[in-house]
């Protein structure tokens, strides 16, 4: 038989009621229940979402390199006050 649940602390909460009367000893194997989840899904992406990035180093450089391309130069004096020339 297979059945799900939640772990709290050192205390398995099933989502059913087993078979047996209270107190039946029982022998039992306990696996992670792994959803296949389906690309792109609202589960999926709240997955992905709290999961750490996965990331290389040269993703990194890559990052580093477009901020600076993408500077623009600062000009202090600001556009209000200046003369047409």
């Amino acid at each position: 038989m297979v059945y799900r649940g939640i772990v709290r602390g050192k205390t398995i909460e099933l989502e059913e009621r087993l078979p047996y009367p209270e107190g039946q000893p029982v022998r039992i194997s306990v696996e992670t229940w792994e959803e296949t989840l389906r690309p792109g899904s609202p589960a999926a992406v709240r997955k992905v979402m709290h999961e750490l990035p996965r990331l290389e180093c040269t993703d990194v450089d890559e990052l580093e390199k477009a901020i600076q391309e993408g500077r623009l130069p600062v000009d202090q004096e600001g556009i209000f006050g200046k003369e047409d020339k």
